[in-house]
């Protein structure tokens, strides 16, 4: 994973930059000239998310740096303007993505053994091949699917762990839960003691 920013410092608030990862959301994003003057303005280190472009690969977080007041101030602007522009998935779209693209669902029940020594082997077709006879039923676009999940498994329970402990969702949530119930009160007063 890189990390591109080099500063140390939030330029808006003066406030040391912390560490983090966020999820890579990839697609278009038109955000609206509101949006773009008050992230400039206001939160210009809030990072809540990075943009991967248009063409997915199998990049999933991604380090940055970034700044609690700005963040505070993203949310904020974000619940005030009812705009979701610049804001991350939540952990429950952030794992359903996931399941998708990576073959996460219990489609596949049955894996034999054998399939991992072929994985290894690069014996693709037979690990398929294999996996199908094990779970007649199951269409070879999840086998295949299943298996690019076999293959990184690991690191994506890793991603889900990290998102879920220490993802910029977590804030996310609770603002806008918040903001559902029309605390804006309690939503200022949140912000401004942490």
């Amino acid at each position: 994973m890189l990390l591109e920013d080099l500063d140390t410092h939030c330029p808006v608030h003066g406030d040391p930059l912390n560490d983090g990862v966020v999820i890579i959301s990839y697609g278009l994003f038109r955000y609206s000239e509101a949006f773009n003057k008050a992230h400039r303005n206001l939160f210009p280190k809030s990072k809540l998310m990075v943009r991967g472009g248009c063409g997915v690969n199998d990049e999933i977080i991604y380090r940055v740096r970034y700044c609690n007041a700005c963040r505070k101030a993203h949310l904020l602007w974000g619940a005030e303007n009812k705009s979701h522009d610049g804001l991350p998935h939540r952990a429950d779209e952030f794992e359903r993505i996931l399941h998708l693209r990576f073959g996460m669902e219990i489609l596949v029940t049955e894996v034999p053994p054998e399939v991992h020594d072929m994985m290894r082997a690069h014996k693709l077709v037979d690990a398929i091949k294999l996996l199908q006879r094990a779970n007649p039923g199951v269409e070879i676009p999840e086998l295949r699917a299943h298996m690019r999940y076999l293959s990184r498994g690991a690191e994506l329970e890793q991603a889900i762990l990290a998102m879920r402990t220490a993802g910029p969702h977590l804030a996310y949530a609770q603002i806008g839960t918040m903001t559902e119930r029309g605390c804006k009160d309690a939503l200022n007063n949140r912000l401004i003691d942490n």
